[in-house]
């Protein structure tokens, strides 16, 4: 894995700003392989203040709705913990991003609300970089926003 990670880190490092997917969070707290050595990298430089960093109010929707679900609160207390001690900025969706994504969905008719939330969210606060695991959303890859999917720099993944 650690070619893919040196991979990874040359094209992440080139950012200034990132969006996080929710994919992201979950795969960092939860140490999933084999996506944890790229999504810490990620991390290690947020806690390092070397990136600016942001995630969508909706990835908060996303990333706490099993914890409710499974009637663990204490979970999404320590997830509000967690977001509290990193520089990650949590970005609300304002009329501007929200038109922007309906922009989106009439041009990706297959698109999810949510995700074409997530895809405006970037691309409204300037994000050069949008981190996901989510293939489908590649096809937002736009002038000024490169699209990450960790996939990509999975050992043995083309």
């Amino acid at each position: 894995m650690e070619q893919k990670v040196l991979d990874f880190r040359s094209v992440f490092s080139q950012a200034a700003s990132v969006l996080l997917d929710t994919s992201v969070l979950i795969y960092y707290l939860e140490e999933v392989e084999p996506y944890y050595p790229l999504v810490e990298t990620i991390f290690n430089d947020i806690l390092d203040n070397n990136i600016s960093s942001f995630l969508s109010a909706i990835s908060i929707t996303e990333f706490v709705t099993k914890p409710f679900t499974d009637g663990k609160g204490t979970d999404v207390e320590r997830f509000k913990q967690f977001l509290s001690s990193l520089s990650i900025q949590v970005l609300a969706v304002t009329y501007e991003i929200a038109e922007r994504a309906g922009k989106l969905r009439s041009q990706y008719l297959s698109t999810r609300t949510p995700d074409a939330l997530i895809i405006a969210t970037a691309l409204e606060n300037g994000c050069d970089v949008f981190v996901t695991n989510d293939k489908n959303l590649k096809k937002f890859e736009v002038p000024g926003l490169t699209v990450i999917v960790l996939e990509d720099f999975v050992v043995g993944k083309i």
